[in-house]
């Protein structure tokens, strides 16, 4: 798609999580200014480093150098990743984050660098011909310095004559926000919803408040969808995953076993770690190790001590400071965990078990029919992920590590209600109740989206109201 398509005022949804549950970018073009809103790496559903390689490769469809204001309204890599290729490829205008935001971006956007640097190394080696990395350390650090920090909620910040936004409180992680733009020009105002990734409207998380429905008008709402399949949503609560999870605890490590908690270093981590300390931390007499095994994840531990106030600050100070607690960044300290015998607890990345220190772990405790694996979230929908291998145990005994076969005999669980994202019957309430033109549906798989849109169709009559649900698609614009 050449540039001259992008004539005119309008939203030009040029990313993969038009239509995916990954790499989010739209692109929104009024008057003289065009506005990014995140720019996500992507991440095959193939699992596969060729195919997530070719789509990250792909030509920017707009010119980075004609970007006046990229805006990202939370640090997770699908949403901020590619930032570093669009600064190398010329963008140089300003960045828009909550100040929470900036900080968890720079520790992440270093290690996403170190793993697309080593990604292309292995396609290189794999298919014998040079794969130039997506960026550079560099490119990270010239990223941090284009970043402005605006860290008040429901303020409206005027960025010129043209261009004012707000932050709307989001739950989905720490410094996560909802973006409300509004232009103005020649007589003519729009003003944009885009919800980024939408925690739980009721959340039952850690350090994060819950999601809010802004009762504003806005012309048009971007909405995520992630989990829009009513087959999504969970009858559990957090109550009875945290018995569950200390009655499974319990049970291992009394029998001399491992627990491992394959986590992602941001956010998930942090809130497994406060949860166990909550269930634990009271008790004299549990005395068992708390390793947090991640170079990443200590540097994300850091910031939360550095950013967090309040109350979150005093709970975050207590788990971290909690006698039973070990965090780990150095490769020898993990290698001497790995090969200590006693019973413990091991947090480590990455959630998918697709790469990190969680592997090591995982090639040596799955033969363990004394341990177990604990899965906090999402495990994917293949068997390419090692993480789906492991919870399906039934269809894969053995499973595949590194080239060896591995006997899959330790317990598995599964705690349902640590997600992140707001389920189905969140997003039917959030988009019914905002106050707007039309809804357009992103970040989200076909089906997730199809039910989501029947859905919100159908609750948004019952309340007398007109908003029109539609379906993006890679490549659409919707006019201003």
């Amino acid at each position: 798609m050449g540039k001259k398509k992008f004539k005119g005022d309008g939203i030009f949804f040029t990313g993969k999580a038009a239509e995916e549950v990954t790499g989010s970018q739209y692109l929104v073009r009024f008057g003289d200014y065009q506005c990014l809103l995140e720019c996500g790496l992507h991440q095959s559903k193939s699992n596969s480093y060729l195919d997530s390689y070719k789509a990250n490769s792909e030509k920017f469809q707009f010119n980075p150098s004609d970007i006046d204001f990229l805006f990202v309204a939370h640090p997770h890599i699908d949403h901020c990743g590619l930032i570093p290729r669009l600064v190398r490829g010329g963008f140089h205008g300003r960045i828009i984050a909550t100040p929470i935001t900036a900080a968890v971006m720079k520790p992440l956007l270093l290690n996403s660098c170190y793993i697309v640097n080593e990604e292309a190394k292995i396609l290189s080696k794999r298919y014998k011909r040079e794969y130039k990395p997506l960026y550079e350390e560099s490119d990270v650090h010239a990223t941090m310095k284009l970043i402005d920090t605006y860290g008040e909620y429901n303020h409206i910040y005027q960025l010129n004559d043209a261009v004012s936004f707000q932050w709307l409180r989001n739950s989905h992680c720490i410094g996560a926000a909802q973006l409300q733009l509004i232009f103005s020009s020649k007589g003519k105002t729009r003003k944009i919803l885009y919800t980024s990734d939408i925690g739980a409207l009721h959340t039952d998380n850690h350090y994060v408040v819950d999601t809010e429905i802004p009762t504003m008008f806005n012309d048009v709402v971007i909405m995520e969808s992630t989990y829009g399949d009513s087959k999504r949503d969970s009858k559990k609560t957090r109550a009875f995953d945290v018995e569950h999870m200390k009655v499974a605890l319990y049970d291992i490590l009394e029998r001399g076993g491992t627990a491992l908690f394959p986590c992602f270093s941001f956010s998930r981590t942090q809130e497994i770690l406060t949860t166990l300390f909550e269930a634990f931390g009271a008790n004299e007499n549990f005395d068992y190790p708390v390793i947090v095994d991640s170079r990443l994840t200590c540097d994300i531990n850091k910031v939360y001590s550095n950013v967090l106030d309040g109350d979150y600050a005093d709970t975050w100070d207590k788990v971290i400071n909690w006698r039973n607690v070990k965090c780990i960044s150095d490769k020898t300290d993990s290698q001497n965990c790995l090969a200590d015998t006693q019973p413990k607890i091991v947090i480590a990345s990455s959630g998918f078990c697709t790469n990190g220190r969680i592997v090591n772990y995982l090639k040596r405790y799955l033969r363990d029919e004394n341990s177990m694996v604990v899965f906090s979230g999402y495990t994917g929908d293949n068997p390419t992920y090692l993480s789906y291998r492991i919870k399906n145990y039934r269809d894969h005994k053995t499973i595949g590590i590194n080239k060896e076969q591995i006997p899959n005999k330790a317990g598995c669980i599964t705690l349902s209600t640590f997600s992140s994202h707001a389920n189905h019957k969140d997003l039917v309430e959030y988009g019914s109740s905002v106050n707007t033109n039309k809804i357009v549906l992103v970040h989200g798989s076909p089906e997730g989206r199809k039910c989501l849109m029947d859905d919100l169709a159908e609750a948004i009559s019952k309340k007398d109201k007109t908003s029109r649900v539609v379906s993006a698609t890679r490549g659409m614009v919707l006019h201003l």
